[in-house]
Order: structure tokens, then sequence, then C-alpha cells
């Protein structure tokens, strides 16, 4: 069952995060996003709370190829601010999305805790 737990959470996390990628492109709610993202990494460490590291990586990946993809060979954004802007908004969305997910974890273990040691 744990395999399929990983399994599940890991093809959640890829699809999560290339529609968080399309989701970027077409809109300039940036606010909804950085949302979803801290509800993604939480979500997945409540399906998969061994990891949460993994997911606070997985769930921005997304977000962070498309700007970089359009700040390479796309149109640059000027209110991106460049380099320093892209690393900004990567720190930014990894950071959401790893408190997201390490939140998930805490609940998650502590409620598998106080359940095991109330039977």
């Amino acid at each position: 069952m744990k395999r399929f737990e990983l399994a599940a959470a890991l093809f959640f996390a890829v699809t999560f995060s290339a529609w968080l990628g399309r989701a970027e492109r077409h809109t300039d709610d940036m606010g909804i996003l950085v949302g979803l993202i801290g509800m993604g990494g939480f979500l997945l460490s409540m399906v998969e709370p061994r990891r949460p590291w993994v997911w606070g990586f997985m769930v921005p990946a997304g977000v962070i190829l498309v700007e970089f993809w359009n700040y390479l060979y796309g149109t640059r954004n000027p209110s991106t601010g460049g380099v320093p802007g892209l690393i900004a908004i990567a720190a930014l969305t990894i950071t959401v999305a790893s408190m997201g997910a390490w939140f998930g974890a805490l609940i998650r273990r502590s409620v598998g805790a106080a359940s095991s040691s109330a039977r």
C-alpha cells in the first residue's frame, strides 16, 4: 500500500506542477497561484508524509520552469527583474510549497501518532 501511495503522490505532484505551469502562462493572478502551491505541498504531505522536502521542490517546478523559459526564449517580462527576479520567484515558490509540505507532514504524523496511541 505504501508504494501505491508514493506512486499516486508522484503522479499528482507531476500533473499538478504541469497544471500550475500552464496556469502561470495564462494568468496574472500570482496570489491565487501561491496559495495553490502551498495547498499542493500540504495535500501531498498529507498523502505521503515521509518526503515533504520532495513535495516542496516538485510542486512549484512547473512555475519555475515556465518563468525561466519565458526569460530565455519568450517575451522577457520587464517586471520580473531579470535573473535576480527569477531567483526570487524560485525562492518564494519553493518556500511556500515547503512550508505547506512540512505543515502537512506534521499534521499527518501527529494525527497518526494520536490514533495509534488511542488503540
